[in-house]
């Protein structure tokens, strides 16, 4: 099979490799479709993974091409998402069934082999079936689509909630459909001209992060807002969150951080004197208490929410480097970039 293969920060591979046979317990997965994440650009360009050469990707989705020992064949046939993480079942958070924060994990893509390659041996624990009329694509968004509900749950968010959710990158754009979903009026923060129109083609109001506080202020007749998600993990973005929050309000922090976060004394003190309630949010719940995974794979099925909006362009393994191009030029406005596999080769891809 071929796959993409890192061997060192910079040195992506697209090569061969065996295909793998499914162990006890786990399925084959004839992987259809990965998406390139932020935190991959910095996995294969910067910082390396926790083992190398690895095959990156932890948003895929595929279709099961066979079972191993002790796994319901009837699976076989099936689409399928895939919950990257890997817990250890043994630490006190998942004994809780509280598996995000587990202290001793594993994650496909980034400490095993991921979605970037034609097929993967994946545990039948971490299938996250999928309805037959979802498209693979839309499937592979399945991972920060959960990210995106997990969020909009811990922001408590009702109906006739004023919500910012600062930040007009994939998960930013999908925390504003759950919350638009729930019923709440939404604004996406976006700090360049181009996002802030995309944003507002799927039908968002905007803000210009670039002049937050008046505009806040003007569009909340100087109250704030009533939840107020920070989605970019900037000091700027995490300051202007505090101010935006009506008092009384909710903020939740979303974004992982670009480098240290370091509050004035007023700012902090508005934390204080309005009373606020702040909330982090890491991952996505997926356990029988609580399954955002479910919940979007339902989203999916309905198609009340424009999932595919958000995939500016598909590629070929093969195309790797014209992928990866594409996707680090920050002069291009994007959302979410998707490799596509076992296509025929006539296929269109980026019509």
């Amino acid at each position: 099979m071929k796959v993409l293969s890192l061997h060192k920060p910079g040195d992506i591979r697209f090569e061969d490799a065996p295909t793998p046979e499914p162990g006890e317990g786990e399925v084959l997965l004839k992987v259809m479709a990965c998406g390139i994440c932020s935190s991959d650009n910095a996995r294969i360009f910067k910082d390396g993974a926790h083992v190398m050469p690895i095959v990156p990707g932890h948003e895929f989705a595929g279709q099961v091409a066979e079972v191993g020992e002790g796994v319901d064949k009837s699976l076989i046939g099936k689409k399928a998402s895939v919950f990257p993480m890997l817990p250890c079942f043994e630490c006190p958070s998942c004994k809780r069934g509280d598996y995000a924060t587990c202290s001793n994990y594993k994650y496909y893509g980034s400490r095993n082999d991921g979605g970037m390659g034609e097929y993967r041996a994946i545990k039948a624990w971490n299938l996250n079936i999928l309805d037959d009329s979802v498209d693979y694509c839309v499937g592979a968004l399945s991972e920060p689509s959960a990210v995106g509900h997990h969020a909009a749950e811990v922001g408590g968010v009702k109906p006739g909630d004023k919500v910012f959710v600062i930040g007009s990158g994939t998960i930013g754009l999908l925390i504003g459909f759950f919350a638009q979903a729930k019923g709440a009026e939404v604004w996406i923060g976006a700090r360049r001209k181009e996002s802030a129109e995309f944003a507002a083609s799927l039908g968002f109001k905007t803000i210009d992060t670039n002049n937050t506080a008046e505009e806040v202020e003007k569009a909340t007749d100087g109250n704030g807002m009533d939840v107020v998600f920070e989605a970019v993990g900037s000091n700027k973005c995490l300051i202007d969150a505090i101010g935006s929050v009506a008092a009384g309000g909710t903020l939740v922090t979303v974004g992982n951080p670009v480098g240290d976060m370091n509050l004035p004394r007023d700012v902090y003190w508005r934390i204080l004197r309005k009373q606020l309630t702040v909330r982090g949010t890491w991952n996505s719940s997926y356990s029988d208490k609580a399954n955002d995974w479910h919940e979007v794979a339902e989203l999916m099925k309905e198609k009340k929410i424009p999932f595919e909006k958000l995939i500016t362009r598909k590629y070929k393994l093969s195309q790797c480097d014209e992928a990866f191009d594409f996707f680090r030029d920050t002069k291009i406005q994007k959302s979410r970039v998707m490799f596509v596999m076992h296509e025929k080769e006539s296929e269109a891809y980026n019509e």
